[in-house]
């Protein structure tokens, strides 16, 4: 699920996690485990159980929701983004920056950085750090990260990174990212852009020493600029977060980071762990999942000693199965038509766990948005129009061809895959799912390689905006020409100068009914079928407090802002 589906993929698995990040949301508000709002005691261990190891840690190459509520704790960007629950919003907030100015045509963007800002050895985050991790964003290797800096930022033709060619820019590096002092960092980017400060809530805007850089092996340890730090990190079993003795909580307004410790423990089954948090026991009193609840137990929820410590929400992220045209066969607008058509949506929904879980959309744009138009190109009920396809087919040049699906080789994913499947043989399309671990789902789909005929994805906006949805998911990777974005599973071309000339607009109100008009346009080649919105449902231990589901960032509990109570 591309957070993207922060911008951000979304995570692939059972929860809402791949892409997140919103400045505001008319979506319902998530519920809190906590009435009282009170932050917490200060201590403890929290326990997090996921299903899957996380993709990436590195801010670079960070660009899945669970990757980016982890990161969250050890990564710090220029600014942020911060759930308000007095205010039911979502709040843009100063994280390194103290502050921001831009010029009169929105080109020049200066940040001046907060006092007292250290990494985990004690040594001072300085301006030039930033500058060093933007341009790590242009290393081919490393573009699985938010591409906005490589379409943004004006760079020299061909720039590929500070590592190749040697010196990078004979040590200048991207010449649109100046740094005058320690604590100022200037962007002149290619276009206006007014939305340019939500774009820095990145990972990608996050500090890298370049001493301590090594590379694709940053994953396993990144240096800490937040309030933890990586103690033990084993992977896909165990990572354990402990304090990071030179964060000062005086600059961070994001994070209470009231837990002593985090210890996140890798490939749990999701049902086991329901049962283990219903049943609260002394071991589990101080935990939580990244799996949403599973259907099979959503009863089992309303028992006195539970309901209290169930966390609901909505996100911001959209599913949906993208039509890979890079495959001849997918060429044919005709097929892609029919399976498009052809889709039973609600057994989809029901391998997800149902509608308690799921809601039908017809948009990868949330209705909440500006430029959302309700209803499609290709209109069928959710169950599809078996009819519709069948001719749709006989129109096609389809000859029983079998198709590969991708899917993450989890819980529900799984499932879903499989009633997509089973809908798509009703009209004739012989389907083949390619199960893909979890941690390395994206990876491989936005290998052109290694890709899927069908990509199961996600999407989460990276900001309230159009310009953080039609672009990822449907344009051009503007540092290789000719190549579709890393998010962009349909491999979809349409629209791509009509996306430049956008870019172009200084009017942002001009630019957002420009994208959607595009969005439209482009839907009727039906590169994508939009599918379901996640409804998030968790369960924590009974010592947890002020868990929140946070609609930035997949709706998962935000960990940034609970607290653990004291044992009895």
């Amino acid at each position: 699920m591309a957070r993207g589906i922060r911008a951000r993929t979304l995570m692939i698995a059972v929860a809402a996690a791949i892409p997140l990040a919103a400045c505001s949301s008319t979506d319902p508000t998530p519920a809190s485990n906590d009435s009282t709002g009170a932050a917490g005691a200060k201590g403890g261990t929290v326990t997090v159980y996921h299903e899957n190891d996380f993709e990436h840690l590195d801010p670079v190459r960070s660009f899945v929701t669970d990757s980016s509520m982890a990161s969250k704790l050890i990564s710090r960007k220029l600014m942020e983004y911060k759930w308000d629950g007095a205010a039911e919003q979502i709040v843009l907030t100063n994280d390194l920056a103290e502050t921001v100015e831009h010029s009169e045509d929105f080109k020049t963007w200066t940040f001046t950085l907060k006092d007292g800002l250290k990494y985990e050895d004690g040594t001072p985050i300085k301006a030039a750090d930033i500058k060093y991790n933007v341009e790590r964003s242009f290393v081919p290797d490393m573009s699985e990260g938010a591409p906005y800096a490589r379409q943004m930022v004006v760079c020299e033709e061909g720039y590929k990174g500070p590592y190749s060619p040697p010196g990078n820019n004979g040590g200048k590096g991207c010449s649109g990212i100046t740094t005058p002092d320690d604590k100022t960092i200037v962007f002149t980017l290619q276009t206006a852009n007014p939305e340019f400060d939500h774009t820095t809530t990145m990972p990608t805007f996050a500090p890298v020493p370049e001493a301590k850089d090594t590379k694709t092996d940053y994953d396993n340890h990144p240096v800490s600029s937040g309030p933890y730090m990586i103690e033990n990190y084993e992977r896909d079993k165990t990572l354990t977060l402990v304090r990071n003795p030179h964060w000062d909580a005086s600059t961070d307004e994001v994070r209470t980071a009231l837990p002593d410790k985090f210890v996140f423990v890798f490939g749990q089954d999701p049902a086991t762990v329901d049962q283990r948090l219903i049943l609260d026991g002394e071991a589990d009193q101080a935990s939580l999942s990244f799996s949403a609840v599973q259907p099979a137990n959503l009863g089992k929820l309303n028992q006195p000693r539970v309901k209290d410590r169930v966390v609901e929400g909505e996100d911001v992220c959209r599913r949906y199965i993208a039509f890979n045209q890079q495959k001849e066969l997918l060429k044919d607008q005709k097929l892609r038509e029919a399976l498009y058509v052809g889709l039973d949506r609600q057994a989809w929904i029901s391998g997800r766990g149902g509608e308690r879980l799921n809601r039908l959309v017809d948009s990868i744009i949330p209705s909440s948005m500006k430029g959302y138009h309700e209803g499609n190109p290709f209109p069928a009920p959710p169950t599809g129009d078996v009819a519709k396809a069948k001719q749709l087919l006989a129109e096609s040049g389809y000859n029983g061809e079998t198709l590969t699906l991708g899917t993450a080789d989890v819980g529900v994913a799984v499932k879903a895959a499989e009633a997509a499947q089973a809908s798509w043989k009703k009209i004739g399309v012989n389907i083949e799912i390619r199960k893909i671990v979890g941690a390395n789902y994206y990876t491989q789909q936005q290998n052109d390689e290694s890709a899927t005929d069908l990509i199961t994805a996600g999407w989460c906006y990276d900001w309230a905006s159009l310009s953080s949805v039609v672009p990822p998911v449907l344009g051009p990777d503007t540092s290789q020409a000719g190549k579709a974005g890393p998010n962009n599973y349909s491999r979809s071309q349409v629209g791509w100068d009509k996306m430049a000339e956008i870019r172009e607009m200084s009017d942002n109100d001009a630019a957002q009914e420009a994208w959607s008009t595009l969005y439209d346009e482009i839907m009727k080649t039906a590169p994508l079928v939009p599918i379901s919105q996640d409804l998030n449902i968790y369960v924590t231990g009974s010592r947890i407090t002020n868990a929140t589901a946070d609609p930035n960032t997949g709706g998962l509990i935000d960990l940034a802002q609970i607290a653990v109570k004291p044992g009895s």
